[in-house]
């Protein structure tokens, strides 16, 4: 599968996300709406999980100025990630009601100002997935 994972870093979403209720993740991928990010600043998502028991979870960025893709582990360290599902990295999200808040970082990676975020997570029945398009406020 990997192919499909490839394909969901090509996606382009228009739309500005808008404050308010969490998006959903499925086992097909979900494209979500695109956010915008303040210069230099931090990047949370928020994932409505609707009941399911995530057992891990995962976030990855594929910097818009490469092709390569990146996966935050548990700690908030970005590695390269081979686009093989049986090498993710589990990483962390906070769980608030029925909701997944990824803490994606306190500040770009150095030299990324756009991007495409996919997150995850693993239930008994499988992966569940979703992806959007980040980038910095134009001032």
């Amino acid at each position: 599968m990997r192919h499909g994972w490839a394909a969901i870093f090509c996606a382009t979403i228009l739309a500005v996300a808008p404050a308010g209720a969490a998006e959903r993740l499925t086992t097909e991928g979900a494209a979500l709406p695109a956010v915008a990010f303040d210069k230099g600043g931090a990047l949370e998502a928020r994932i409505d999980a609707g009941g399911d028991e995530a057992l891990e979870v995962y976030a990855m960025i594929r910097p818009a100025s490469s092709n390569a893709v990146w996966m935050r582990d548990r700690d908030g360290f970005w590695t390269e990630w081979d686009g093989d599902r049986a090498s993710l990295i589990p990483s962390a999200a906070r769980k608030e009601g029925d909701d997944l808040v990824f803490k994606l970082f306190e500040a770009p990676p150095k030299g990324v100002s756009a991007m495409t975020v996919t997150l995850a997570y693993r239930t008994a029945a499988g992966l569940k997935y979703g992806w959007f398009e980040a980038a910095e406020r134009s001032e």
